[in-house]
Formats: C-alpha cells, sequence, structure tokens
C-alpha cells in the first residue's frame, strides 16, 4: 500500500459568512489555505484537522465545503472510506504518485457523489475559490429546502430560496389564486416572501386590496436594488411586485433578451441576494411563461379536474421537461400539480385524473393539494381579501402543498443506491 507521511497541527479560526470551510492537510498547507480563504467574504473557515480521527470528529460542525489535503491518509483506501461517508462538498489535493497510481486514485474518486474537485500535488487557489462559490450557488439554488444560518450582521439569512414558477398553458384554472394564497402562507410561516405578478394587465394587486401602482414596470425602469424596493408594495409580512398594467407593456417585455438587465430572471436574481428565501412567480399562459421558468428551480401547475385539463398538463409538462430541457434549472421531482375547483362526488377524482395523466406520459407529477370548489373563495376575492385569511377549508386545503415546498427541514442529496467497491471499500454512489 503506499504511503504518506502525516504532519502536524496548528489552531486557525475565520469570520462568520456565507459558506462554511473545514480544512484539512498538514500545517504548512493549511496555513497557506487559510491566508487565502479567510480574506474572502463569500466563505467562512469554521475549523481545520491535520489527521484523519481528527477529520472525522469534526464532521460534526456540518461544513458546506470541506478541503483536503490527502496526505494526512495513510494511503487510498482511509481516504476514500473516510470521504464516502461525507455529506458536504468535498474537494481533494492528491500527492504526486505514479501516473497509473493517480488515474486509479482519482477514478475511484470520481464514484463519489460529494467529490467536486480533484488536483494533483497543487491547486490554483483563486480557480479554485471562483469554484466553490459557484458550485455552492448552483448546489443551494437546484436542491431548493429551505433553511436558515448565521448572519454577519445579525440574525439569519437563507442558505437557499424556493422560486415558484406557477403555470399552466391554460388559462382560468386559479395560478393567480395559488400563488397569491400560496405566498401568503410562506410569508406567515415566518420566510421572507416576495410574489411577483406577470400578468397583463393584471388582477393580482385587484384581488389582493393592493394598489395598481407601483408594479414591475417601475423595476424594469430601474432594474437595481433599490429598483425592487421602490416597485414593491406589502399586505402583512408579504412582499409583492404587481404585474404589467397593460399588454403593451407585457409585449415590450417579451422582446427582452433573457440577460436584459429588466429582466425576469435577473429580478429574481435581485431578489435573492437581497435575502429572500421564497419568490413566488404568478406566471402567466404566454411566451413570458418561459422566462418564469428559467428563473425558477420549482414549478406548480395548476390544473381544473377534467379530461380535457389532464391531457392539456400533459402537454404543458412535455414542454418544460422535454422541448424547454436545458433552459431552466427546475429538476423534475420539483414539479408538482394542484387540482383546482374540486368538485363533490365529481366523476373525475385526483387518482383518476393523475391516472389519465399517467397513461399520456409515464413519472407524471404528484398532485399535492386538492382544492374544493367555494363559492366563498370568489367572495373573499372580490372582498379584496386572500382567502386563506377567512376560508378556512381553502387554508386546509392548500396547506399540503406548503408543507412540501415550505419545510424547513433539509433532504439529503439523491443517490442510485448502486455500491461498487473500490481499494477494499464499499463506496455508494
Amino acid at each position: 500500500m503506499t504511503q504518506w507521511n502525516q504532519n502536524p497541527s496548528s489552531h486557525l479560526s475565520g469570520l462568520a459568512e456565507t459558506a462554511t470551510l473545514l480544512i484539512a492537510g498538514p500545517k504548512q498547507r493549511i496555513d497557506i489555505w487559510y491566508a487565502s480563504l479567510s480574506a474572502d467574504e463569500r466563505f467562512r473557515v469554521t475549523t481545520f484537522a491535520t489527521d484523519p480521527q481528527d477529520l472525522r470528529a469534526k464532521l460534526s460542525s456540518n461544513p458546506d465545503i470541506i478541503l483536503v489535503d490527502a496526505t494526512i491518509f495513510d494511503g487510498p483506501s482511509p481516504l476514500i472510506e473516510t470521504l464516502t461517508r461525507i455529506e458536504a462538498a468535498i474537494y481533494v489535493v492528491l500527492p504526486q504518485l505514479s501516473v497509473d497510481e493517480t488515474e486509479s486514485l482519482k477514478q475511484a474518486l470520481e464514484c463519489i457523489p460529494n467529490v467536486k474537485g480533484i488536483y494533483v500535488v497543487d491547486v490554483n487557489l483563486a480557480a479554485l475559490v471562483e469554484k466553490m462559490s459557484a458550485e455552492m450557488r448552483a448546489r443551494r439554488f437546484n436542491d431548493p429546502s429551505l433553511g436558515w444560518v448565521p448572519s454577519a450582521a445579525g440574525g439569519s439569512k437563507p442558505v437557499s430560496t424556493r422560486v415558484v414558477a406557477v403555470w399552466n398553458q391554460m388559462g382560468g384554472v386559479g395560478k393567480t389564486t395559488v400563488s397569491s394564497n400560496l405566498s401568503y402562507l410562506a410569508a406567515q410561516r415566518g420566510y421572507p416572501t416576495l410574489l411577483v405578478g406577470l400578468g397583463a394587465p393584471d388582477d393580482l394587486p385587484l384581488i389582493m386590496g393592493l394598489k395598481a401602482q407601483p408594479n414591475i414596470t417601475n423595476w424594469q425602469a430601474k432594474p437595481t436594488p433599490d429598483g425592487l424596493r421602490l416597485a414593491i408594495q406589502k399586505l402583512d409580512t408579504l412582499d409583492v411586485i404587481g404585474g404589467f398594467p397593460d399588454t403593451l407593456s407585457e409585449a415590450q417585455a417579451m422582446e427582452k433578451p433573457m440577460d436584459d438587465p429588466a429582466s425576469v430572471k435577473n429580478l429574481v436574481d435581485t431578489a435573492i441576494r437581497e435575502g429572500y428565501a421564497v419568490i413566488v412567480i404568478d406566471a402567466p399562459p404566454t411566451s413570458l411563461a418561459a422566462m418564469a421558468m428559467a428563473a425558477a428551480n420549482t414549478l406548480v401547475m395548476v390544473a381544473r379536474p377534467s379530461l380535457e385539463a389532464a391531457y392539456r398538463t400533459v402537454d404543458a409538462y412535455r414542454m418544460v421537461a422535454e422541448r424547454l430541457d436545458g433552459l431552466h434549472n427546475i429538476a423534475r421531482q420539483n414539479i408538482y400539480v394542484v387540482l383546482n375547483r374540486m368538485q363533490a362526488g365529481h366523476r373525475v377524482d385526483a387518482d383518476s385524473w393523475h391516472h389519465m395523466a399517467s397513461e399520456q406520459i409515464g413519472g407524471f407529477p404528484p398532485v399535492v393539494a386538492q382544492i374544493p370548489d367555494l363559492v366563498s373563495v370568489g367572495d373573499t376575492q372580490d372582498g379584496r381579501l386572500l382567502p386563506v385569511q377567512r376560508v378556512d377549508a381553502f387554508r386546509q386545503a392548500l396547506k399540503p402543498l406548503a408543507d412540501t415546498l415550505f419545510s424547513s427541514d433539509g433532504r439529503p442529496l439523491p443517490s442510485t443506491g448502486r455500491e461498487k467497491r473500490i481499494f477494499g471499500v464499499k463506496v455508494r454512489f
């Protein structure tokens, strides 16, 4: 077995900020890494380790990232065995080995899901810092389970943002009703929440008891953090940006490219930087929906309980999962269905509706909420109030969707369940 040398330790700590790091290696390596990483505001070096036992003990600090010099291990087997058990993102620097040994070890490490970078002998720290920052943002965005970390300014801030596009290509199915009430529930649960309307003319402010101005055109005129704040109206603890006042302003927005400063994508990116944990987009059945989905990591499809709606919703799902694949960050497991205006005794219940949809395409998303057809819902909206504020049956029907999207429990990363034995160690990947 290849033997690697070990070196003694030193004690280091860093200032609190965004992503937490555990650095492991010989003293000289730790000193170099710490000097570079502790000066970057995007990271916080929480602890260090100079031998494998110390590293395993300090995993209890739950760092976001582990940067490890492999020479603190006795050889490949203990290295692989330790890294296989780590849930954080891992970046490994290997010692100088023969070409065959290096290639074999790299192949073994690449089978470990959380190993994000493998380097030999040395690493360009400037490039590594950018890679770690980009991958951490992507990891948090694509796995939008909500959680919190301490903020350097005091209090706490979200470690990820759930960006929900509420949509179907059919109009009049209740998208605005679901998006407005869903976002209100998120805000009630304590999540900093922003609701964005994209209708034209948008009736979102009308049914919520808000004004026609300000709205999204104020953001377009000044696409900055200050412009975002100027476009916001408040309903209790919920922040709301109303949609377009007319179809002309909507048409002008459709002509803007995705990377335009006033685009929906940039609005969402700005809101994420401002600290929102939940952003809900009321997406219209127009081409603007593609812009909403390009900014989202979660999709809620609202449909009526009918055969026609099942087929139309399947077509909408195919558009997202197939025709728009690669143009958004919505994983298939983050797509959900809400059936709105369910009637007692109706021949199409949730199970039969889902069966009809699944016959057209395998793996169709689950129905997570069934909202009854209640006259009181329309009456409440006519009174410029939200149904979740007044109609208990509606609130209870929407609760399963809110529980699914706005739980504070972190979800484990997916695993294929396959195992492989490498250097005598079982690696699950």
